[in-house]
């Protein structure tokens, strides 16, 4: 009874973290691991051994790098400054809760076109780039981050079945 709802909190926190892929304000490196160390007190943690622990610290190390990067780099290939960063940060976080769904979008193109207009750039053009460049990183990232998971989802499931 007591490994059953250990288990389905386990889920439930694996499954936040999924959410997480395409809602950020959702801390979902926290719920990956909460579900990971769930199960390791449910199996026992020597009972997976260290690959299976190495592996998920760097699903974990994955998750964190994209979260951060992927976004940043769309950015800064566009040619957007610290500023637009900020501003897409920013715009993706306040974005869902203004328009619920698409939000998290139009705060990633809105936030970094006003970040980048607040750095001093004149040329409207540049600040769509931007602002596309934003929107283009989130969601790559998202896409990354949902592989990783549903993949050791995948690899989770295999193992402990």
């Amino acid at each position: 009874m007591v490994d059953s709802v250990m288990y389905i909190t386990a889920a439930i926190c694996y499954f936040v973290a999924i959410i997480a892929v395409v809602y950020p304000i959702v801390p979902g490196g926290l719920f990956y691991g909460a579900a990971i160390l769930i199960i390791g007190f449910i199996e026992g943690f020597n009972a997976f051994g260290l690959l299976f622990w190495v592996i998920q610290g760097i699903v974990a190390f994955l998750l964190f790098v994209i979260d951060y990067a992927i976004n940043y780099l769309g950015i800064q290939k566009s040619g957007g400054t610290k500023a637009a960063i900020w501003g897409s940060l920013i715009g993706i976080i306040i974005g869902p809760f203004i328009i619920p769904g698409i939000g998290i979008l139009i705060g990633a193109l809105t936030g970094a076109i006003i970040g980048q207009w607040m750095s001093g750039e004149k040329s409207i053009k540049k600040m769509g780039e931007v602002g596309i460049g934003s929107v283009v990183g989130f969601i790559v990232g998202a896409v990354l981050k949902g592989i990783v998971l549903i993949s050791n989802l995948i690899y989770l499931l295999i193992i402990i079945i």
